[in-house]
């Protein structure tokens, strides 16, 4: 047998060989030359995978706290308003809530604050905005961060469905587990 040499030559995204004898001239084997190249896709970072997986775990903490804060208003909401919790999963996609794109609460949520007219339910949104300024405290506010404002500026004292829902709200966009 022969002595040769073999030479490397490693990069990112190639490997370079030779094979040489003992004076550094290229031998040849088989017939053909022994040198070459063998090119590959460079390596990724874990990047994309990584963001994918904080995503995962973002999104399941988020339905933990929920989930949990479900748990904890539950008995008092039953209370209340035995079937609130099941009215407000549903109300996205209710076919009869007229508000259910235009705000984060409609004639489903609050059926004991709404009397049925000729032309059906109307909209909280409507109802309160049809009253007198005074009045307007009894009924709930349209806009969740305006909730969230007049559950900090106002003194009175506010409906637990109202008070769950900005509770609610306020855990759905924490940025805590961020």
């Amino acid at each position: 047998m022969k002595e040769y040499h073999i030479g490397l030559d490693i990069g990112t995204s190639s490997i370079g060989w030779a094979v040489t004898d003992s004076q550094f001239k290229l031998m040849r084997i088989k017939g053909k030359t022994a040198i070459g190249v063998r090119l590959f896709e460079e390596g990724k970072t874990a990047a994309e995978r990584r963001t994918f997986r904080t995503t995962r775990r973002r999104l399941k903490r988020r339905k933990w706290r929920l989930h949990y804060l479900d748990e904890i208003f539950a008995p008092h909401l039953q209370e209340v308003d035995e079937n609130f919790l099941r009215r407000l999963k549903q109300s996205n996609i209710h076919p009869e809530d007229p508000a259910k794109n235009q705000a984060f609460i409609g004639k489903l949520l609050f059926p004991d604050l709404l009397k049925k007219n000729e032309r059906g339910y109307p909209t909280l949104i409507k109802m309160r905005d049809e009253l007198p300024v005074e009045q307007r405290a009894h009924y709930p506010v349209t806009n969740i961060y305006k909730l969230r404002e007049a559950m900090i500026n106002e003194d009175r004292q506010f409906d637990l469905r109202e008070v769950y829902l900005a509770v609610h709200h306020i855990m759905r966009h924490c940025p805590l587990s961020r």
